[in-house]
């Protein structure tokens, strides 16, 4: 591993890119690989076994170059396949959950913390557990939120969008009833909501697992050593299924349109 090498990024499919972004904002010349794995996605609805197969198949391909970390950028794989994946390969591995577990650890007043994340999320019980690793009192509240994927996948997410503060109304309602003044967003394709949340709670505390991650990945490299040092960035995409929808989409979690080509890994690469 060298400061030259890259940093490998995988999602179970388009909304690891808000972690991709945040990485690529805070550390502007690294060089990325992503890795989305759309032929399997959602994996927030499969099996923990299931789940983990697909991360150790997504790192496998990525570990084809010369990695010098790995995020997983799903924070359903995080919950369920990252202590799997630390077993298996030699290289850091950082997740999206604990960066923003401990953030929201750290930052809440009343100690009362609402997670909203993907069913499989909310069951694994790796948020709460974070959350108590660095704040033993706190009480946390997970909320399954199935409808903003795809509300967001469907280019939904406007803060002044009726159907996004509709649904967005019910689950915050169900955490208001907590007395929640921090909420974790436990999934990558929410930050892209964050204004929508914000203005509907503005008194809350919203913390974007996919920021948390980008901070905590180059505070890590730079304690290794890692960190690039004016190495030309360079950005690589690669998907399992339908690589221009993927291309198309894209901008909506990048902020601008994709220029570099997604290339398709075939199921024989994997």
């Amino acid at each position: 591993m060298n400061r030259e090498d890259y940093i490998g990024i995988f999602d179970s499919g388009i909304g690891g890119l808000t972690v991709f972004k945040s990485i690529m904002d805070k550390m502007p010349d690294e060089k990325l690989i992503y890795f989305g794995d759309t032929a399997h996605v959602p994996y927030g609805t499969k099996s923990h076994k299931q789940i983990r197969a697909y991360a150790m198949q997504d790192v496998k391909f990525l570990t084809q170059f010369n990695l010098k970390a790995l995020v997983i950028a799903c924070n359903t794989a995080d919950s369920v396949a990252s202590q799997t994946l630390k077993e298996n390969f030699d290289l850091p591995i950082f997740g999206v959950i604990e960066p923003a577990s401990k953030k929201a650890a750290l930052m809440t007043e009343n100690g009362r913390i609402g997670v909203m994340a993907t069913a499989a999320t909310c069951k694994s019980g790796s948020y709460q557990e974070m959350i108590h690793k660095y704040n033993p009192k706190a009480k946390v509240f997970p909320l399954a939120c199935p409808l903003l994927v795809p509300l967001v996948e469907d280019g939904r997410f406007k803060k002044d969008d009726k159907v996004v503060q509709l649904i967005l109304t019910e689950y915050l309602d169900s955490l208001k009833e907590h007395d929640v003044d921090t909420i974790v967003l436990g999934c990558t394709h929410y930050p892209l909501l964050e204004d929508a949340i914000k203005s509907l709670v503005p008194d809350i505390n919203v913390i974007s697992s996919s920021e948390a991650a980008a901070e905590h990945l180059s505070h890590g490299l730079i304690e290794m050593s890692l960190d690039s040092q004016g190495t030309k960035s360079e950005y690589r995409y690669y998907v399992s299924d339908d690589p221009e929808h993927f291309k198309e989409n894209a901008g909506t979690f990048m902020g601008k349109p994709l220029e570099e080509e997604v290339l398709l890994v075939n199921d024989s690469d994997l």
